[in-house]
């Protein structure tokens, strides 16, 4: 009997150690998609920039421009045009020996370093999201194709289910808490630290994120600390995005609130109102009070006389009135008659 239970517990024993270490936590999991939020609500923008073209006075060019900008990097239109430095710490950052490089200047870049694997971590199963086991060689992070690959297996993630709508200020802050949250200083606390953590899959910041699994190092990116209690105001893609989301709120409203811009017989933007009623006097000597459609035939000639006859009315006696009067002096004639024979 004793066998049966110890035969029982063993396989239980087993059974929960495998889903417990299915059921590891994935290296930069919710870092991964508090930056892929960042992503769809600049899709979104896009793709409102998209759907103006031709029907309002705004600079779609412009607009189109400063998105690619916040996704590849200043003046970069496509993750093609993209450059990358020699190390992988260039480009993700390192606050070690003195030298300092930081992320944060595109948000595609920073999306790759935090999940595209290298050899020098072997054993780490995910990145990311669950079945991201891809691992490339060290000495080859300044080459674009590899990073050409992830991303586009990231975006595929990032933009399933994104909305259509005009980004609000609201959904970008509230995803930047959550950034915010994630962000981590070194326990430490070294006044001479420039650099926040975001990433790594450890409790506190890290020197250096060249990939590489020690206790100051691993897969991340490193932030400027910008002024101010703000811990995120030192990456400079979501300041631009800030900007971006606030001023193409305030567009679509003034869209919305002026009419439809759709375009005219005349190729002209058609702002459709709702057309106001028309108390304009005529020109024709009517009543400021008339309607302006009414054909004229129909209005009152003798508006004029009828009111001349009204004000007349306010002196003269009615005839009935004259009629009474008349014979109560009749009657008071041959009553006194009347008397004078008597």
């Amino acid at each position: 009997m004793w066998k049966k239970s110890a035969g029982l517990f063993v396989a239980m024993f087993l059974m929960f150690s495998h889903v417990s270490g299915s059921q590891k936590d994935i290296v930069n999991e919710e870092e991964f998609k508090v930056l892929c939020e960042f992503v769809r609500l600049t899709e979104r923008i896009s793709k409102w920039v998209e759907g103006i073209g031709g029907k309002s006075e705004v600079d779609v060019t412009l607009l189109k421009e400063r998105t690619t900008d916040i996704l590849f990097g200043t003046g970069v239109n496509d993750v093609n045009g993209m450059t990358w430095k020699y190390y992988r710490q260039l480009d993700c950052g390192r606050d070690s020996g003195g030298l300092t490089d930081i992320a944060g200047e595109a948000l595609v870049k920073d999306l790759i370093c935090l999940c595209e694997g290298m050899d020098g971590q072997p054993n780490l199963e995910d990145l990311c999201y669950a079945g991201n086991a891809k691992r490339h060689k060290s000495n080859m992070w300044n080459g674009p194709d590899n990073h050409r690959k992830t991303w586009d297996d990231l975006r595929s993630k990032c933009t399933t289910g994104r909305g259509k709508s005009v980004p609000t200020e609201t959904e970008l802050q509230e995803n930047k808490k959550r950034l915010q949250g994630l962000i981590k200083a070194r326990k430490e606390g070294n006044v001479g630290d420039h650099l926040y953590t975001y990433g790594g899959g450890k409790d506190r910041g890290l020197h250096t994120c060249s990939g590489v699994g020690t206790e100051s190092d691993g897969i991340c990116v490193l932030y400027r600390k910008g002024p101010g209690l703000d811990n995120a105001s030192g990456i400079k893609w979501l300041g631009n995005l800030e900007k971006l989301v606030k001023e193409v709120e305030k567009m679509n409203k003034e869209e919305s609130t002026g009419g439809s811009t759709k375009p005219s017989t005349d190729g002209k933007p058609s702002m459709e109102k709702k057309p106001k009623p028309n108390t304009k006097p005529s020109t024709e000597g009517g009543s400021p009070t008339e309607r302006s459609d009414e054909p004229r035939e129909n209005r009152n000639p003798n508006a004029q006389t009828t009111t001349s006859t009204e004000a007349g009315a306010t002196t003269a006696r009615p005839p009935e009135e004259q009629k009474s009067s008349a014979k109560i002096i009749s009657q008071s004639l041959w009553i006194f008659l009347f008397w004078l024979l008597v």
